[in-house]
């Protein structure tokens, strides 16, 4: 009887729908997810970093919260405001994010990130593709970390 209520089976799990349009928005947004975010991405400290629009070849910004810096790079300033205005490093590097805007919330409650178009550079950093799944498996795969511009679902 229960099985006729809920006939649209998950194509990768064992969860059960009454309608279609269900069983497909569950899939997308569980199995099929095309894109995941993760502070992992990043390969130190040079990637926090990119060009200023403004004054390209004299400044670079700071991508969690847009305050310039000059160049070429003194590090050790860079280093000491990533680390100590933005907790650089400090937060579970195998965390994923499937979804932009709980990536976003991570970067403002953990590092202290504000949004600018600053915010779009370290996004894209941040951003891996994921292996579409193989039926009856869970998950995907994303890459390593940039050099320019990673297993759970939520902000923190």
């Amino acid at each position: 009887m229960h099985e006729m209520e809920k006939q649209y089976g998950c194509q990768y799990c064992h969860n059960r729908f009454k309608n279609k349009n269900e069983a497909e928005r569950h899939q997308n947004s569980l199995h099929l997810r095309k894109h995941s975010w993760s502070c992992a991405a990043l390969c130190g400290y040079e990637a926090a970093f990119h060009p200023s629009l403004q004054r390209p070849s004299y400044a670079e910004i700071c991508g969690y919260c847009g305050k310039e810096f000059s160049t070429p790079p003194q590090w050790d300033a860079r280093i000491e405001h990533l680390t100590t205005e933005h907790k650089f490093g400090e937060c579970n590097q195998s965390k994923k994010f499937y979804r932009a805007d709980h990536f976003r919330q991570h970067l403002k409650h953990s590092h202290s990130g504000t949004s600018g178009k600053w915010t779009n550079v370290l996004e894209n950093a941040c951003m891996r593709d994921e292996m579409p799944p193989v039926s009856g498996s869970h998950g995907g795969m994303g890459g390593g970390c940039a050099t320019s511009a990673i297993s759970e679902e939520g902000s923190d």
